[in-house]
């Protein structure tokens, strides 16, 4: 019975062919109805109806035109990569592939006169390329920085000035900022950051009455816990200095203790700056090294960081 139906279809799909001409192959349609056996004469098959029909569509110039217009007016990308899962870092990659072929047959320096470069950490450079870069991505690109920091310097200073962009930081700039820091200000002002826990403190100090002044608010407005207050003026009670300094701070993060802890360090800090004598004094009362001690992590089966559950026998 398939064989025979297959025959009538070949055979009607000739004879469809010849009527309508090889012109309109493309825009005929064939749509299968099954119906009943006692639907209609036309019936090949007791089960199986055929229909034919033809479709055509006109476009005006018009239509063509503005059809056209819409597609000249898409945005080309301006970059190879740019279908590609991470853009900037494959144009990185590319750029980096490109100066290494520049540069090739340039005089490079010998491994020993080769100083050990501090490159942008994976954090910095995922800020930067605003990616979440694996770390086999980030050994590429150091890879190929090395390969172009062996270039002489003289040669290629655009190169180098390219290079400084990837480099982690400048140890004469570091050293001013640092000494900057540890000096007072034109308004006399010593300028710290204080930390403890999860807490970091940005703390003023300058000579005054003993006011001070936490996030816009007095401390004891600020602070309700008299232990709080207490641990903020210990640097002054240990140096017999309470009263003569008045302290302008920022904190966030962390709890009311880590807070007070943290302005605490960075008055410590500010006061050494102020008088270096103090130093002594400060250390002997554990104020100047800041505590590194944090809360335990809770542990996957345990109550807390070390606490077990309960254990019922029944």
């Amino acid at each position: 019975m398939l064989t025979s139906l297959t025959s009538k279809l070949q055979f009607v799909y000739k004879v469809s062919e010849k009527v309508l001409g090889n012109n309109l192959k493309s825009n005929i349609k064939k749509s299968i109805i099954l119906k009943s056996c006692n639907r209609n004469s036309n019936i090949i098959n007791p089960f199986v109806n055929f229909r034919y029909y033809t479709t055509t569509t006109t476009i005006s110039k018009e239509n063509k035109y503005e059809s056209i217009d819409i597609l000249s007016n898409r945005e080309i990308p301006q970059s190879i990569s740019y279908f590609t899962g991470k853009p900037t870092y494959n144009d990185l990659i590319i750029q980096l592939d490109d100066l290494i072929f520049k540069y090739r047959k340039t005089p490079k320096l010998k491994d020993k006169n080769v100083l050990p470069t501090l490159w942008i950490l994976k954090q910095r450079l995922d800020e930067k390329l605003g990616l979440c870069l694996k770390t086999h991505q980030y050994r590429t690109i150091i890879q190929k920085l090395n390969q172009l920091n062996i270039i002489i310097p003289e040669i290629a200073p655009q190169l180098h000035n390219f290079l400084d962009l990837f480099r982690r930081y400048d140890l004469e700039k570091e050293k001013k900022l640092l000494e900057a820091m540890k000096t007072v200000d034109q308004f006399g002002r010593a300028f710290t950051l204080g930390k403890r826990k999860e807490a970091v403190a940005q703390v003023w100090v300058v000579e005054g009455d003993g006011h001070v002044i936490v996030n816009g608010k007095p401390m004891a407005e600020y602070f309700s816990l008299m232990k709080d207050r207490e641990s903020i003026l210990y640097p002054f009670q240990v140096t017999d200095l309470l009263g003569k300094y008045n302290v302008w701070t920022k904190v966030k993060g962390g709890g009311t203790t880590g807070q007070a802890d943290a302005i605490a360090h960075g008055i410590t800090k500010a006061l050494i700056i102020h008088d270096s004598d103090l130093k002594p004094i400060l250390r002997a009362a554990n104020l100047v090294t800041r505590d590194t001690r944090v809360v335990e992590r809770k542990k996957p089966g345990l109550a807390k960081a070390r606490k077990r559950y309960t254990w019922v026998k029944r």
